[in-house]
């Protein structure tokens, strides 16, 4: 539900003329950041003990002269309609638009080795060629036996293990039996 909210707003930012949808996303990322950082104040916009104009007041009225006025009159109204915690969503969601308007994707690569940079290059023009678009892979340590490599956004997903490799050979060996 709130992620269809989210989409409204994102979708009436991006139609808005004039408005750079890169300048927009910066200037709601550190507003997200803020959000998402500080407990108090997801529990300060998230309660229903304080007023929309309060929350106005304490949060986006010190934006006023730091951030475009057509996002500022976007943030008053989220305020008045009570969704200013959908900020960090609204952000992830023009990053998403962004990402496609610019055809250049981040995925993430899970090992629980480092991998070779060379590799990781090797890995990221074959899935450029594949899938047509930019992609930058960012690597991340995890638990998994082999490799992952995971581009959400293009619903890509590649998985590289001993346990799955040893589980296609037993299930190959009993269809031969």
């Amino acid at each position: 539900m709130e992620n269809l909210v989210a989409k409204r707003y994102a979708k009436a930012l991006m139609g808005v003329e004039g408005m750079s949808l890169e300048v927009a996303n910066d200037e709601l990322a550190a507003i997200a950041e803020t959000v998402e950082s500080s407990s108090e104040l997801q529990e300060f916009i998230n309660s229903p003990l304080v007023s929309s104009s309060k929350k106005f007041e304490a949060v986006v009225e010190p934006l006023k002269e730091k951030i475009n006025p057509k996002l500022f009159a976007l943030l008053e109204l989220m305020s008045q309609k009570g969704r200013l915690a959908l900020v960090p969503e609204l952000k992830s969601i023009l990053d998403r638009e962004i990402m496609t308007q610019s055809n250049h994707f981040i995925g993430k690569i899970e090992s629980s080795e480092d991998i070779d940079s060379a590799l990781v290059k090797k890995l990221e023009k074959k899935l450029e060629e594949f899938s047509g678009t930019k992609i930058e892979l960012q690597e991340e340590k995890s638990d998994i036996d082999g490799i992952k490599v995971e581009v959400s956004d293009l619903g890509l997903e590649l998985n590289f293990s001993k346990e799955s490799a040893k589980s296609a050979l037993i299930e190959h060996i009993q269809k031969a039996l």
